[in-house]
């Protein structure tokens, strides 16, 4: 017994220690000055978004000598979305004070970033689209920031009925401000890149997004992206035209729109549901110039194409097997003898027998076996 208790400590002994997590605490404070117009519940988040952006420079510091270290090599714009991501936030103190006629908010906060989620934030970042997400939330508090100080200003000049109208839009304002709020959250649960409850997190905020401001474009295709994530295809369509008829190309860029629409069709695709992923396949095409991912290669019109074969719509396979071939007529993408074997799939089912007996031979000198067993098996007189 002595012996195998002496294996069991120098076991141990020898066990790797984990190396202990660095915590970083930082304190912060944050205030706003309610004019009138505007509701306490909004002034103090305004406080709380002060104080924030405070601790996000002071975390930017600590993400950038870090980085430095592990050579991560990251951007300004990555430095500011890590120190964002990976701290976790919590207020320790707040007061309201009266100053003239006003109310006056201070919010003192605790922000602790936490080493261990660094490597893990850092290779999110490197997507592209989560930076972008960033910087547009940062402005559009910027610009609800710089628009309430300028309406606090006209409300002290309005008179009348002028003030009632200045009043009004400060009530908009705050909604926008409240909206940008929410598709910030409705953000941070998309990007947990985690589980289903995350994705049904993100819709909840960016439905809560669209009941303050129905025009906002990001809450619409974010939500449409959720949607898609956890198998909700018709509800992810519906966000993705309503969009368009919102005219957020430019927010949503054409090239997204096509893998949007192209995602959605796919997956209708790939549940069997031909019929239905024509519809988000044909929307597809119509922003397929901005794809340059997928410009010389062949899914939209290859998927496309044999989802029309499976419902037996010949006529319109061959035209798109035809043009997956026009795309890419060098097979770069290596995929031609695919292509080809549908395409003869099609001519044959058409009664095309000798423009399919072409197409199996195309495919089979691509060298994909089952065209070259078509050509033995099938009777072509």
């Amino acid at each position: 017994m002595k012996n195998i208790l002496n294996l069991f400590f120098l076991v141990l002994l020898f066990l790797p220690v984990a190396a202990s997590a660095e915590i970083k605490e930082i304190i912060c404070e944050g205030t706003y000055n309610m004019g009138d117009g505007e509701t306490p519940s909004v002034a103090e988040s305004r406080a709380l978004l002060n104080a924030k952006r405070v601790a996000v420079e002071q975390a930017g510091t600590y993400v950038e000598s870090y980085s430095k270290v592990k050579n991560l090599q990251l951007t300004e714009d990555e430095i500011n979305v890590m120190a964002s991501g990976i701290m976790e936030v919590t207020t320790i103190d707040k007061k309201r004070t009266v100053v003239g006629e006003g109310l006056h908010f201070w919010v003192k906060i605790k922000a602790m970033v936490n080493s261990d989620k660094m490597e893990d934030m850092s290779r999110k970042v490197k997507d592209k689209s989560i930076v972008a997400d960033y910087k547009k939330i940062q402005a559009a508090y910027n610009k609800s920031q710089k628009d309430i100080e300028e309406l606090k200003k006209e409300l002290l000049m309005a008179k009348g009925d002028q003030k009632k109208e200045v009043e009004r839009k400060i009530i908009d304002e705050e909604k926008l401000y409240q909206a940008t709020e929410w598709i910030e959250k409705g953000q941070r649960s998309t990007h947990a890149f985690s589980e289903r409850s995350d994705y049904i997190k993100a819709i909840e905020a960016f439905t809560s997004a669209i009941a303050l401001d129905p025009t906002r474009c990001d809450a619409y295709t974010e939500r449409s992206i959720d949607y898609q994530r956890i198998g909700e295809l018709e509800k992810a369509k519906e966000d993705l035209d309503k969009s368009l008829t919102l005219k957020c190309t430019n927010e949503f860029r054409g090239g997204a729109y096509y893998y949007a629409y192209y995602s959605i069709g796919k997956d209708y695709f790939d549940k069997g549901k031909y019929f239905e992923s024509i519809e988000p396949f044909n929307k597809a095409e119509r922003f397929y110039g901005d794809w340059e991912v997928y410009q010389k290669s062949d899914p939209l019109y290859f998927w496309r194409g044999i989802s029309y074969l499976r419902m037996r719509q010949f006529v319109q396979a061959i035209k798109d097997f035809n043009k997956a071939l026009t795309i890419d007529p060098d097979n770069s993408s290596g995929n031609n003898q695919y292509i080809y074997d549908n395409l003869g799939l099609a001519h044959y089912n058409a009664g095309e027998k000798r423009a399919a007996r072409a197409d199996f031979q195309k495919a089979c000198n691509l060298g994909l076996d089952n065209s070259c067993q078509r050509l033995k098996t099938i009777r072509w007189d």
